[in-house]
């Protein structure tokens, strides 16, 4: 019967791992994909901070967009900033791009629902996010050269000893402070504390909430020397009723400054930094510096 236990169990974490190695490899193909998408991180060209004694957008050339106290011959529409929210009225070229679903001249900018969205002009699709009380036009070009030079991020191969049985330790009504690379301090609500054990020591790392996800902001002794320098993002599957959940490194990820500057990645907490080697998940990517 023993035995029957333990071949059972085996089995058990066998199946385990293949599925997560398919699931890593597809995970690698999808990664690719978002990076180079329309709303990746590739084709980023500005971060403008926004406030209201320019609010209307222009057309600087065929390179930029920008902002004027006043309307031009080039201008495109205008913010009208509420209390917690950024309208944009499309003047009538912006209304006429057949990509963007402007029913009302009017279209609220921010906040939008989870996922991104925007709006289009020639090769140009912007947003607005919103960090601490700032706001931000986010500008993409959608033919951007850097598009076509992209190259995928290498990974480690994928490795078991980096997955883990973890206990989620709910945390309720808390908030974390995160410290963006702006330097800015971004409010987080807590989830809780994920324990997991490694190498007989037991560990504990914060969980925050991204958009009703699980996320965890993580660095470790690879950082700045195969990995990204401020630290790697990773999402981790919801528990189940017993509290314990799959904490799998190995999808661990480059934050968005990996490859553009014109993102603003939080940094991870000092709880979260690691005292051992992580070689499991993405790569420094190739061509940083």
């Amino acid at each position: 019967m023993k035995s029957c236990f333990l071949f059972i169990l085996y089995f058990s974490i066998a199946s385990v791992g293949s599925a997560q190695q398919e699931r890593f490899e597809q995970w690698k193909i999808e990664r690719q994909a978002e990076l180079i998408g329309e709303n990746g991180w590739i084709n980023l060209v500005e971060l403008i901070w926004m406030n209201s004694e320019k609010p209307y957008l222009e057309e600087i050339d065929l390179k930029s967009l920008g902002f004027s106290k006043d309307a031009g011959e080039a201008t495109l529409g205008k913010f009208e900033f509420g209390q917690d929210s950024v309208w944009f009225v499309a003047y009538e070229r912006v209304q006429n791009d057949s990509r963007n679903a402007l029913y009302e001249k009017k279209k609220l900018a921010f906040p939008t629902e989870y996922g991104p969205s925007g709006l289009y002009y020639k090769n140009w699709k912007w947003s607005i996010i919103k960090r601490g009380k700032e706001y931000a036009f986010r500008l993409r070009d959608l033919k951007n050269p850097k598009l076509q030079d992209f190259t995928p991020t290498p990974t480690f191969d994928y490795n078991s000893t980096y997955r883990f049985q973890a206990k989620l330790l709910p945390r309720f009504n808390q908030t974390l402070d995160i410290t963006n690379v702006l330097g800015q301090l971004i409010s987080w609500k807590l989830i809780g504390v994920l324990q997991f054990e490694y190498e007989g020591n037991d560990f504990e790392i914060l969980v925050l909430d991204e958009l009703g996800k699980l996320f965890v902001l993580f660095s470790d002794d690879t950082s700045a020397s195969q990995t990204y320098p401020t630290g790697r993002y990773l999402y981790v599957d919801p528990p189940g009723a017993n509290g314990m959940t799959l904490l799998d490194f190995n999808f661990g990820y480059n934050p968005p400054c990996a490859y553009t500057e014109f993102a603003t990645c939080p940094i991870p907490p000092r709880s979260n930094r690691l005292p051992f080697s992580i070689l499991a998940g993405e790569k420094m990517p190739e061509g940083h510096k």
